[in-house]
């Protein structure tokens, strides 16, 4: 198994994760595209911390440790009712 996901990611390219046979192929190089970006939460939040202690001693030897917010399970059922009510 672990041979055939070597050999597997061996054929993705290593920055877009897209098969080389095709990301390499000079006849599709028009071809490519990206959809609408999405937002992780997690990253969104390392990346204010980091922002907010960038004047810090050594900065970048800072780590954080992230999570969802207490109640997040509540504020999340409430979000996705209110989303899919119909409209009034």
């Amino acid at each position: 198994m672990s041979l055939a996901l070597q050999a597997y990611e061996d054929g993705l390219c290593s920055s877009c994760g897209q098969p080389l046979k095709e990301a390499m192929d000079p006849d599709l190089l028009g071809e490519w595209t990206t959809m609408h970006p999405h937002r992780c939460g997690g990253c969104t939040a390392l990346a204010e911390a980091a922002e907010s202690n960038k004047d810090a001693k050594h900065p970048a030897a800072l780590r954080y440790v992230i999570g969802l917010r207490e109640g997040w399970q509540e504020r999340l059922a409430a979000a996705r009712a209110k989303r899919s009510a119909p409209d009034q």
